[in-house]
């Protein structure tokens, strides 16, 4: 007689991620356009992309937010409007190039 093995994890539908996919669509958005050579405005959508992870993390259910839980609700939203909060910041105290 064997003992049962460890419990499978039922996965998600890669679609429930839709949270996730919308943060890294704008974030991404945000790089490209950094890379495009635009810095100060990308790095600004890179930053309203992590402060729209903090928003979402902060709206949406336990059961919806998907992989942008990590720990408490208040620790992620804490954390990721600090570092969107930052890099705004920082993006728009860089001068402009001469």
């Amino acid at each position: 007689m064997s003992a049962p093995g460890p419990a499978r994890r039922q996965r998600k539908p890669i679609w429930q991620e839709w949270p996730l996919a919308l943060v890294f669509a704008v974030a991404g958005t945000g790089l490209w356009i950094v890379a495009d050579d635009h810095f100060k405005r990308g790095t600004v959508v890179f930053a309203l992309g992590v402060c729209l992870a903090a928003v979402l993390r902060a709206v949406l259910p336990n059961g919806s937010v998907g992989l942008l839980q990590v720990r408490s609700r208040l620790v992620d939203v804490l954390t990721l409007a600090a570092l969107g909060g930052a890099t705004l910041v920082a993006a728009l105290i860089v001068p402009p190039p001469s």
